[in-house]
């Protein structure tokens, strides 16, 4: 079985991206995946309405999509709340998002901290991307959120994509409460992460379609065992997101 832990469905008006419907569901048939979560890109033009599709899509693939939350936490906290329990209560989401870059919020933020309360408030796991966009990207700065909030999961994203992932590292020893999504990440740095932490804290991810090949062959290239192969590349994130 193969979970996609990081797919994206729409617009994105901060790095011009679109990915549409037939594109996301296209990749994943052709590469043998069984299941992805999706979310919204940063910058969404309007980020209710592409849960709503996302929510419509899970319902055309019960068991194969699951939604995330993203939205720009630059909002009123009741206005964030309300978003983020319907789509948990009537949406059936399974976890929430923070794009320190594309939302221009660092974790430490003080408009972080709704994301941060609502992750704990819901249960719901929580997905950081890490990476691209130092400063407010550097995996680092996730330590004191997730001291702070040890019952919530965090999910970074990307585990630093590349250059930050010895700063990954740190982190997931530093907070067991930490998981690591690896696109973008060196084939070696993710063996490397399986093998200091353990395959349950690491998860297959390929953020877009064009990606999902290159990111399956780095770990079909770096020796794993059957066990840790599938424990990554969908064991972890059905246990992290609760996903049947």
């Amino acid at each position: 079985m193969i979970v996609d832990s990081h797919a994206h469905l729409g617009d994105c008006r901060v790095f011009d991206h679109v990915i549409e419907e037939g594109e996301l569901m296209g990749a994943l048939d052709g590469h043998g995946l069984d299941a992805a979560l999706v979310l919204p890109f940063p910058g969404a033009a309007n980020e209710p309405a592409v849960h709503d599709a996302i929510a419509a899509l899970a319902r055309e693939q019960p068991g194969r999509i699951y939604g995330v939350v993203s939205m720009n936490p630059h909002i009123d906290e009741d206005r964030y709340l309300r978003e983020v329990e319907r789509c948990v209560r009537d949406l059936g989401f399974v976890g929430l998002k923070l794009h320190p870059y594309g939302h221009a919020c660092p974790p430490g933020a003080k408009d972080a901290d709704k994301v941060f309360r609502a992750a704990e408030e819901f249960k719901l796991p929580l997905i950081i991307h890490t990476g691209l966009g130092a400063p407010y990207a550097l995996p680092s700065l996730i330590i004191p959120r997730a001291k702070q909030f040890p019952r919530v999961k965090i999910v970074m994203a990307h585990a630093g994509a590349y250059i930050y992932t010895v700063e990954a590292f740190i982190v997931a020893a530093e907070c067991p409460n930490v998981y690591l999504e690896t696109s973008w990440c060196a084939a070696h740095r993710i063996r490397g992460l399986i093998d200091q932490f353990g395959a349950e804290r690491v998860m297959f991810g390929a953020d877009i379609p064009q990606n999902i090949s290159t990111e399956l062959a780095k770990y079909n290239s770096i020796g794993l065992t059957a066990a840790q192969l599938e424990q990554c590349l969908a064991g972890t994130a059905r246990e992290v997101f609760g996903l049947k």
